[in-house]
């Protein structure tokens, strides 16, 4: 009997201990995340998603964290791509919206907006994401956007592993993904290969089935040494069924993309680097509709063909230096845009057409002050001039200016404000070419002002977060039905909107955020103008526990159809069998709620109700 209690005694304090190095595991894990090191807190209004966020919301591809953002609804386009639309804007807006992986900006000239091709790109080798709304585009170089959102890949360093991952969904998908990370010399490497079979819900419209069924395969490498340089290489190519197509009555359709990039940093100094990087795309869009399609020149298509593609070459030097209080940032960069186009076929037939400007040429020049008042208030100012030649007749040049202040009021107050003045400019799909209306390539850029400020409490375990903003769009870019043509607007826009967002974190595994956000426009809504967001991260001995709720109000679309407030709740849990295997499963859209648009008037998800199997294991 002394032995059974001895056993017990002994079973239950090693027990203990082991809890207790787990918590102390966890703090330092959460003390030591990447984003400690990369955030800028006087860059705009910021989200962060750590690398244990990722991993507890078992976040497989980037839309799987879009949906969860704050005064924007991710939406499926008649194309079966992924969009993501302002509130409350139609998709018809395009949304000014930047996505980096490190210092690369993922940009599509093609499309527009990334957003398109990269919505499904897997996060297997991405350590943490940072959201940067009403966001400054002068720290962050390149051409103006609304929000950036900058994904960090995984330090090899901390890595040095190889780890494979299996996903099979009960709609019929798989995904393979593999990483292998590793310091060698000074140098350090990572790869990762990912490649997915995607398999949605078919629908039905009068004679048409409706699939965005497809295949992605994705290739991102990234060779470094500190304070040296480091030279990052990434391919994708996804080919998938076209949905609902240009027409009304899809027969047949296909979508193929393929996207590939090389980038090169060189660390001149501490406080001196040089960025070159190198872009091509392909797209190339196969449609057959039995009813026809309209084309931009009010021609009838009952079989379509487009093949075209673009070049993107960019390079940036930028200094910093600090000079008493003074933070400086000195940057340049120069960026050649070019569009091509091999292919346009109606009927099997060539079919002639005027493009706009092919060429885009931007020269910018750029400074950032951020002086310390003090250790707790700072006051920011910003300056980009950038110059836009399209060889086309047409030059012009824009200039943003930005004045933002941050600081801390109070041992639990802090307060973030800035104002901003800008512009966005239009893009190729509206200057240059498009299959279904004319190109304007007298477009002209469109005028913005911003105001933001930002409230934050933070007492112990307990954060709220109240933020407040306003704009005005002059000359606008909007879309004109009866012409098929994008115009600029000879009226103002307004746009408000508020959040508040509330966490309470017990430790560094249990945590629960909810956030409430509304938006007023000074015209029609296309799309939800208020949303929640519920998260319960969870850690109960070797399981890891996820709840995600996102709740999006209902609206009209331009299309005229009503569309349902949408509640998409996600679950997840993840067994840690072992230091080297992980099991998981995952719920998508469990209630099949979740908020929709509507395509040729079928209402569709942009992520639909399915389970996810993986199994993660490292060697």
């Amino acid at each position: 009997m002394k032995i059974y209690l001895f056993l017990i005694f002994l079973t239950t304090l090693l027990f203990s201990k082991e809890a207790d190095i787990d918590e102390l595991l966890s703090q330092y894990r959460a003390a030591s995340e990447l984003y400690f090191e990369t955030k800028n807190e006087e860059a705009g209004h910021i989200i962060v998603f750590s690398r244990a966020d990722l991993d507890k919301m078992q976040a497989y591809t980037l839309n799987d964290v879009l949906k969860t953002l704050r005064m924007f609804t991710l939406k499926t386009t008649n194309f079966g791509m992924s969009s993501l639309v302002k509130t409350p804007y139609s998709e018809q807006s395009m949304s000014s919206v930047k996505i980096f992986i490190n210092s690369y900006e993922l940009t599509s000239v093609t499309s527009g907006t990334s957003m398109a091709q990269f919505g499904k790109m897997g996060l297997n080798h991405i350590d943490h994401i940072e959201v940067y709304q009403a966001s400054n585009s002068i720290t962050f170089s390149g051409e103006p956007g609304n929000m950036i959102i900058k994904l960090y890949t995984k330090d090899s360093s901390r890595e040095r592993a190889f780890v494979s991952q299996l996903s099979l969904d009960s709609e019929g998908g798989s995904r393979a993904q593999i990483i292998e990370a590793d310091t060698f010399n000074g140098y350090s490497c990572l790869a990762n290969i990912d490649i997915g079979k995607n398999e949605y819900k078919k629908y039905k419209n009068n004679q048409s089935t409706l699939s965005r069924d497809g295949y992605r395969g994705q290739f991102y490498f990234n060779l470094s040494k500190k304070e040296d340089f480091m030279l990052e290489a990434g391919s994708s190519s996804e080919k998938y069924d076209l949905f609902s197509g240009i027409g009304s009555s899809i027969e047949d359709g296909e979508v193929d993309v393929k996207y590939h990039y090389i980038q090169f940093t060189k660390y001149l100094d501490t406080s001196l680097k040089f960025i070159f990087s190198s872009t091509y795309e392909t797209l190339e869009i196969e449609n057959s509709d039995t009813t026809g399609i309209s084309l931009f020149d009010e021609t009838i298509a009952n079989d379509f063909i487009m093949r075209a593609g673009s070049y993107t070459n960019s390079a940036i030097l930028e200094k910093r230096h600090k000079y008493k209080n003074n933070n400086l940032l000195f940057g340049a960069q120069v960026k050649f845009k070019r569009f091509f186009l091999d292919e346009l076929k109606s009927n099997s037939t060539e079919k002639p057409i005027i493009l706009g400007p092919k060429k885009l040429d931007i020269y910018m020049a750029y400074f950032e002050d951020i002086y310390s008042i003090n250790k707790n208030h700072k006051i920011t100012l910003g300056l980009k001039f950038d110059h836009y030649d399209s060889h086309f007749g047409t030059s012009s040049t824009q200039e943003t200016f930005r004045l933002g202040y941050i600081g801390r009021l109070s041992e639990n107050f802090s307060l973030k404000s800035f104002v901003q003045k800008g512009y966005i400019y239009p893009i190729f799909a509206q200057t240059t070419f498009s299959p279904i209306y004319n190109p304007n390539p007298y477009l002209k850029s469109s005028k913005t002002a911003i105001a933001k400020v930002e409230l934050e409490y933070k007492k112990e375990s307990v954060t709220i977060t109240a933020g407040a903003g306003g704009s005005k769009s002059k000359n606008g870019i909007i879309y004109d039905a009866s012409e098929k043509i994008y115009i600029n607007n000879d009226k103002n826009s307004d746009y408000k909107h508020f959040f508040i967002n509330s966490s309470y974190k017990f430790n560094a595994d249990n945590k629960i955020i909810f956030e409430y956000f509304k938006a007023y426009k000074d015209n029609f809504y296309f799309s939800s103008d208020e949303g929640v967001l519920l998260q319960i991260y969870n850690r109960v001995n070797k399981f890891d526990i996820y709840n995600e709720l996102v709740y999006r109000s209902s609206y009209i679309g331009v299309d005229g159809v009503h569309i349902d407030a949408g509640y998409d709740y996600t679950a997840g849990i993840i067994y840690h069998y072992s230091k080297k295997l992980d099991l998981k499963i995952k719920g998508e859209n469990i209630f099949d709620k979740a908020i929709q648009n509507s395509i040729s008037g079928i209402k569709v998800p942009a992520l639909e109700k399915r389970a996810i199997f993986t199994m993660e294991y490292i060697f």
